[in-house]
């Protein structure tokens, strides 16, 4: 993992740009952590959305918050066509048309393999750094976020806890579905009824077959992207209750 640029600091948060060698190209993220941290603490992954980055504004929101409130470390990285690794396009523009598009579906259901190994490498090396280390993991995303995020959880036993959602089954063999009867770890799933890209019975379907045995559905009237802050509270307080149970701070 090589740190570049500048660390900017804003209210007790540092954050800093890393870059890690994936299993196809380099991989930027984002590491925030409490100034002056040092040892271990819990960690939070965070998965953006489709058509989103590494420091969309809730990405950042929710990781400062959970530096300011609980003293954790967090950590982001651009997904495969985002952000910093788009190459001049995003090819998975949503477009205006209820649903998800087929090719939407297809090229992340394509790289959610690499993902797994790329969140898997960054996992490991946020861990040998100081103010991180080998604490309680815990993993927030939703949308894309749920996409890519469900096999890593499913292949990653140090994942402890997961806030995951606004994603559904989506047709046979999704790579998401596929794996999750083996994300066994506590799962708060959150989901739209009135969400216009993924039906709220896909979303049930995903919800049902995940195999965790402590797993609780969250559900709000409103569009894809209408998840009220309550629930921004909600995630906060259930990755604290088992992040902080087995390590804390």
């Amino acid at each position: 993992m090589d740190f570049t640029g500048d660390a900017i600091i804003s209210h007790g948060v540092v954050e800093r740009r890393f870059e890690v060698d994936g299993r196809d190209e380099t991989v930027p993220g984002l590491l925030w952590t409490p100034e002056g941290a040092s040892g271990s603490r819990p960690l939070v992954l965070v998965g953006h959305g489709g058509s989103g980055e590494k420091r969309m504004p809730y990405v950042l929101s929710l990781a400062r918050r959970l530096v300011r409130h609980r003293g954790w470390a967090v950590a982001a990285i651009d997904g495969p066509g985002h952000g910093e690794r788009a190459g001049g396009s995003n090819p998975v523009e949503r477009g205006s048309d209820p649903g998800l598009p087929r090719t939407f579906v297809e090229q992340v259901s394509a790289a959610a393999e690499s993902m797994t190994a790329d969140w898997a490498t960054t996992l490991a090396a946020l861990q040998e750094v100081d103010g991180v280390g080998h604490g309680p993991v815990g993993y927030w995303g939703l949308s894309m976020g749920t996409m890519f995020g469900a096999p890593f959880v499913a292949a990653t036993p140090a994942v402890q806890v997961a806030v995951l959602g606004l994603m559904g089954t989506l047709g046979e063999g999704a790579p998401w579905a596929t794996a999750a009867p083996a994300v066994t770890c506590p799962v708060l799933f959150l989901a739209q009824t009135d969400d216009e890209l993924v039906p709220i019975d896909r979303a049930v379907e995903l919800f049902r077959a995940l195999g965790s045995a402590d797993k609780r559905l969250h559900a709000h009237p409103g569009a894809h992207a209408a998840v009220p802050i309550e629930e921004i509270d909600a995630s906060e307080a259930f990755l604290a209750e088992h992040l902080e149970a087995v390590g804390g701070a």
